[in-house]
């Protein structure tokens, strides 16, 4: 089987199509066998039959090989809900020449191909009044903030411009003041922050039973923030092994970042390890190295609130997504208590 290394991207609904090739070497054709394996549950095809099992969807595909070539078969999926699904236990049955029992032979490597299925995408209501602006190298109309390196040309000279503002070289040549015009820039950005566990009246963590809706409305935040051209970073506080313990998304802009996002919600599992989200809190201290506008999806604990309180206190903005009627909703934090959504 040729096993190159692809990964198949999609929304739930969407349909692609999975293909395996088989390369037969013998000089004899081989008919009437079959190919079967196990898929993940977040895909499966509404054309091929297949048998619900505890590992996944089973499917048998019918399969001959031709002989000294190359075959193809293609399963046409739909992509049902978030998650990463492979092909796993796949083999290849076919009839013995002299025996009733069928020859098998199982693929051993991992199959290189997966499907990702990125998390729907929710709306979220009030996110356009949600900005930080601080100087950066985004140009704008309105900014505070010029880039002394960037000038766009010269105008007439007021005497409330300020003296290094004149363009010299300008009154060099014209024998009249100019004063110099600079690119305004800004620097608007985000981080997402998700907390994917629930506390009970007890303390104890667990897995949120909002997950997917805390992801959703993630997805959402990150595609209307490369829409408007917006710098974002994203936290999840679900546990890791390596470092650091979280998942976590660099700051960035554009498609690439976008789906880089998207990528990280989708493999979030339900039953991910959790990080308290007040661990996770004093872990991204380290990360504010600038004034932003922080933006939690989920349950604010109380455990959580003094760190919040002390950013408050520097003049971060945080938002919180909330949901109301049905409707995800973003409000400034400090006009609700920070305890459960």
């Amino acid at each position: 089987m040729i096993n190159r290394r692809q990964s198949v991207r999609m929304f739930p609904n969407d349909r692609e199509n999975i293909l395996f090739r088989l390369q037969n070497y013998s000089k004899a054709p081989v008919i009437n066998g079959k190919l079967q394996f196990v898929t993940g549950t977040p895909m499966v095809s509404e054309a091929i039959p297949y048998l619900e099992t505890p590992a996944g969807y089973k499917y048998s595909l019918p399969l001959s090989l031709m002989r000294k070539g190359e075959t193809t078969v293609q399963l046409p999926i739909v992509a049902k809900h978030r998650g990463v699904a492979r092909m796993n236990n796949i083999k290849f049955l076919f009839p013995h020449l002299v025996k009733f029992k069928p020859n098998m032979m199982e693929f051993l490597p991992r199959f290189q191909t997966e499907v990702i299925v990125y998390p729907e995408l929710k709306s979220v209501k009030g996110i356009e009044a949600i900005f930080e602006i601080a100087q950066g190298n985004q140009a704008a109309l309105l900014s505070p903030y010029e880039d002394v390196l960037t000038p766009l040309g010269t105008r007439e000279y007021v005497s409330s411009d300020p003296f290094h503002r004149i363009h010299w070289k300008a009154y060099a040549k014209t024998q009249q003041l100019r004063t110099k015009v600079l690119e305004k820039q800004v620097d608007i950005s985000w981080s997402i922050v998700v907390n994917i566990s629930e506390e009970t009246k007890l303390g104890n963590v667990h897995i949120s039973k909002h997950l997917e809706n805390l992801l959703s409305y993630a997805a959402f935040l990150n595609q209307y923030a490369v829409k408007k051209d917006y710098q974002t970073d994203m936290y999840i506080n679900g546990r890791k092994q390596q470092s650091p313990p979280y998942y976590y998304q660099e700051e960035g802009a554009g498609n690439q970042h976008l789906r880089e996002s998207l990528e990280m919600l989708a493999r979030i599992r339900k039953d991910q390890l959790i990080l308290p989200l007040d661990e996770l809190i004093h872990r991204m201290e380290s990360q504010l190295y600038k004034r932003k506008t922080i933006i939690i999806i989920g349950e604010v604990p109380n455990g959580a609130r003094k760190q919040l309180g002390i950013w408050q206190a520097r003049g971060i903005r945080l938002f919180q997504i909330l949901e109301e009627e049905g409707q995800a909703v973003a409000v400034p934090l400090e006009k609700r208590r920070m305890v459960h959504a």
